[in-house]
């Protein structure tokens, strides 16, 4: 499934701050927000803007009803200029794009793992785990501050079990999410990894530390790839990157992750092979 190709025009109901650096964007858009899968895309732009000229990749962070919201942290132009915006400004939206997470049978354990800004593209599907899974979901989300963690508490009262790290120490384990696998012994008790699907997003350092420590029997792995796109659509090949061929497993292939993506099964990458991102 690759999305579909619409783009509405659309004013912003809010956008604030909520951790520093980081901020939350509503906007109503109602077929985007009947349409889009946990783990999909919309690429966004600001009407006659010229710099930045292109559109942006943001995975979608929550709906409700008619309202979807979008998570980023300013760290360029581009989101400087969405982090100035301000309610009633317009704002164009393209999608929803891309595949989404496989969704696991509602006996199946899922253990989700998230670092940085990664937990937008993981916490629609968190949402749907909470609602439809007859066992525990366990989210392992790390940050480089502890000022960076984004409040989840309203998932913790869904019954979310949530570890924590963090590079400064200050909150939760010191270190990261892929330290923070290895020292949570307790997600492998009671024959747990005999069946559980693992679902990452994060920056590709952490995605190739993570998964290594996955690569066990009984665990399938998704990864979300966060990539460079200027259309979300194929056509620019911006996103294009090395994976296995599925013929010849030690020969590897271009595919685009916003077509092809940006959701793959961890064994389809050579992790030796990507480019940190």
């Amino acid at each position: 499934m690759t999305g579909n190709r619409r783009a509405a025009l659309t004013a912003i109901v809010s956008n604030r701050e909520i951790v520093p650096g980081t901020f939350l964007m509503a906007f109503e858009e109602p077929r985007l927000a009947a349409e889009v899968r946990p783990g999909q895309f919309l690429m966004l732009s600001i009407p006659a803007a010229h710099d930045p000229l292109l559109p942006r990749p943001f995975a979608v962070f929550n709906r409700e009803g008619p309202r979807v919201e979008i998570l980023y942290r300013r760290v360029g132009k581009g989101t400087g200029r969405l982090a100035g915006l301000k309610r009633g400004d317009s704002l164009r939206a393209l999608g929803p794009l891309g595949n989404g997470f496989p969704l696991p049978a509602p006996s199946v354990a899922s253990l989700v793992l998230a670092g940085g800004v990664g937990i937008a593209s993981v916490h629609l599907l968190l949402l749907h785990l909470l609602k439809h899974q007859s066992v525990p979901t366990t989210l392992l989300y790390g940050a480089r501050s502890h000022q960076e963690i984004i409040p989840l508490e309203s998932l913790e009262a869904q019954g979310l079990r949530i570890h924590i790290a963090t590079e400064d120490g200050l909150r939760g384990v010191k270190g990261t999410v892929a330290a923070l696998l290895s020292t949570t012994p307790a997600l492998w008790e009671d024959g747990a990894a005999a069946s559980t699907e693992a679902f990452v997003c994060g920056p590709m350092a952490m995605l190739r530390a993570v998964v290594a420590r996955l690569n066990r029997p009984g665990i399938r792995t998704h990864v979300s790839l966060e990539s460079r796109m200027a259309c979300g659509y194929g056509v620019c090949q911006g996103c294009a990157m090395p994976f296995k061929d599925k013929e010849n497993p030690e020969r590897v292939r271009y595919r685009k992750v916003c077509t092809d993506g940006p959701v793959f099964t961890a064994d389809e990458i050579p992790w030796g092979k990507t480019e940190a991102s």
